[in-house]
């Protein structure tokens, strides 16, 4: 396999590029070396909780030049859904900066927790929220309880940091369905081929060309890739390992430790 020969490189962010924030430099000299040769690489990302503008800037900082419009989050795939399929003008939010940028920039308003307690918002939006409250959650849960539409950026179990494994969307999601023993109305974040749809026309993607999904989960960015019909790469970098692949049903296409090794001089 040689990553040249694609038209358009999908890669996820979180356990490719980086953990919590800390660059995975081999992955990162492989993108580097595809966007200096012309290629161009989107960043599909279930990480809800950053701004798309900052995360480009970190990147860049690292030397990897992708604009914001090359990137897309489960939180920009949420806002889009709520917004165009739901309607909705209102939103509880439990997550971070970077999903409730998302949802103001679609005209959507973002209630505090004191309007809550006041009235039920139209609907709830579950993320990742590394400062996440019991009351906060209990709010999410009554709200939708009291019939607010229930959708979550994404049910990622883990989320890789440089000190090992927390807790992701996912984990957070599961509380409230484990309360109210029902599933969300809507997930929009991987191995939902929405998130790409949902973003597909201000990307420009056409469905011509080659196409490859680079991840470092076999049950979130593979699946992904093969419900989309395109090549898929899993790197084993972040969640998923050697002994998970045995035990799936899901089959990358290519597996390798880390990007470096489809190169002899990345």
């Amino acid at each position: 396999m040689k990553l040249e020969d694609y038209d358009l490189i999908f890669s996820d962010v979180d356990g490719v590029l980086m953990k919590d924030g800390d660059p995975i430099e081999g992955n990162l000299s492989v993108i580097r070396r595809l966007i200096r040769a012309g290629k161009r690489v989107i960043l599909i990302t279930n990480n809800s909780g950053f701004s798309r503008v900052l995360l480009s800037r970190q990147l860049s900082a690292m030397g990897v030049e992708i604009p914001p419009t090359d990137i897309v989050t489960s939180g920009v795939a949420a806002a889009v859904y709520l917004k165009d399929r739901l309607k909705v003008r209102d939103a509880f939010v439990v997550g971070e900066e970077g999903l409730v940028e998302e949802l103001r920039a679609r005209g959507i308003r973002v209630l505090s927790q004191e309007e809550v307690k006041e009235s039920t918002p139209e609907s709830v939006v579950v993320g990742l929220d590394r400062f996440c409250t019991y009351e906060k959650l209990s709010l999410a849960m009554h709200s939708i309880m009291m019939g607010a539409k229930f959708v979550v950026t994404n049910m990622d179990r883990l989320w890789p940091s440089k000190k090992g494994f927390k807790l992701g969307a996912g984990a957070l999601a599961s509380s409230i369905i484990f309360s109210l023993r029902r599933e969300p109305d809507f997930v929009a974040g991987k191995p939902n081929p929405w998130i790409i749809e949902a973003a597909r026309s201000s990307l420009g993607i056409d469905g011509e060309g080659k196409m490859i999904m680079i991840g470092d989960q076999l049950e979130i960015d593979v699946r992904m890739g093969k419900e989309l019909g395109i090549d898929t790469l899993l790197v084993l970098t972040g969640v998923s390992k050697q002994e998970d692949i045995k035990g799936s049903s899901i089959k990358p296409d290519v597996v390798v430790q880390d990007l470096t090794h489809l190169y002899d001089e990345a």
